[in-house]
């Protein structure tokens, strides 16, 4: 009963920006509502422990508008499978400082950190982002953030300070997260199939707070699978940095991403972790696209202390139909290397995640956006 209720509130809360259809002034709030559903089927190799079945991945519901001349705003929720209940995912006012060339954003929204982490979840080519943007990018977070575009969309750049915590409602103590990040793309906003296209970026944070960070929770054993990394309390100072990297040509791409974070904690040893990935992709007709990704993460130490760090690889094939706009049809399987079974399960902001890269693993995904 508690959970309907949430779910109706929430629904009703972002429907209530505008009245029925578009009755209201010209001048009066704006409502453009956005959701993502996404839902499948998985097949998991007996090792790994995973289950067989039909799965839900995504149901999301947002909505985006203005409010007079001044103020944009931002709100969205999700379904949240593991507590079974409605969770707050976006909850922002943004202005215009200089038309496109800066704006600011104030509320919880996704940080400018990494360039897969900031792309939304229904553009990602796989069921999830690489395991480095996982459990390195900060994402959504509670703060204030800069960010624009200038020299027709070619050079876009952003900043930011926030708590540090996650979508959390208040700080949790005396800290910040800040956060920087720059890209370049030869052709701008628009790219059309005949393009030779290249782009690069760079993303920066710090903090000096409570954070969480990627551990695993016991040492490796011999004959026994790897431990699955989970998020772990952290404190002292966290650096992260990384840098991606795109080329692309009529029906062919080839894109890379390296993440990293150390760490400096509190009363402990230094350690530092990091991700990278590297992606092929063909695209037939613009209606569908073949897909290979190598996907490797390290982690930063877990009870063992920094030299018990762990390394997950995969290698992951894909296929997405793009029947229309709004949605997709895709299927992936992972082979893990090098002896890995299974891989990161979580994000760092504690959003839902795909079923977590395994040994084996087929998943079918289902998709529609808008």
């Amino acid at each position: 009963m508690n959970r309907q209720f949430h779910l109706v509130a929430c629904v009703t809360l972002i429907l209530s920006f505008a009245g029925p259809g578009d009755l209201r002034a010209q001048d009066g709030p704006t409502l453009d509502v956005t959701g993502l559903l996404r839902t499948g089927f998985r097949l998991e190799s007996s090792a790994t422990g995973g289950r067989d079945g039909f799965a839900l991945y995504d149901a999301r519901l947002g909505a985006t508008g203005k409010v007079g001349i001044v103020f944009d705003y931002l709100a969205g929720v999700e379904v949240d499978r593991r507590e079974e209940s409605i969770r707050l995912l976006d909850a922002a006012l943004g202005f215009a400082i200089k038309d496109d060339l800066l704006e600011l954003g104030v509320g919880l929204e996704r940080s400018r950190f990494g360039s897969e982490a900031i792309e939304n979840k229904a553009d990602v080519p796989f069921v999830e982002r690489f395991q480095g943007s996982l459990a390195l990018a900060p994402g959504r977070q509670l703060g204030l953030g800069l960010h624009g575009a200038a020299m027709e969309g070619r050079l876009n750049y952003a900043g930011g300070v926030y708590n540090g915590n996650g979508p959390s409602w208040e700080n949790d103590g005396n800290g910040f997260l800040w956060t920087a990040r720059a890209g370049w793309n030869s052709v701008g906003e628009l790219e059309f199939f005949e393009d030779f296209v290249w782009e690069v970026g760079a993303s920066f944070a710090f903090s000096e707070d409570s954070a969480l960070v990627a551990l695993p929770l016991s040492l490796p054993e011999e004959g026994v699978a790897n431990p699955v990394p989970v998020l772990t309390e952290f404190t002292g100072d966290r650096m992260s940095w990384g840098g991606n990297a795109r080329v692309a040509y009529r029906e062919f791409a080839v894109a890379g991403e390296y993440l990293r974070t150390d760490f400096s904690h509190t009363g402990g040893e230094d350690s530092s972790s990091e991700g990278w990935y590297a992606q092929g992709s063909f695209t037939l007709w613009a209606a569908a696209e073949l897909l290979a990704r190598y996907d490797s993460f390290r982690t930063a130490g877990g009870v063992g202390g920094p030299d018990a760090a762990q390394t997950t690889k995969f290698l992951v094939l894909g296929m997405n139909i793009l029947p229309g706009l709004v949605g997709k049809l895709g299927v992936q399987y992972a082979f893990g290397l090098d002896g890995t079974l299974a891989g990161q399960e979580m994000a760092l902001d504690r959003t839902n995640t795909g079923p977590r890269l395994a040994d084996g693993q087929f998943l079918l995904n289902l998709q529609v956006a808008f």
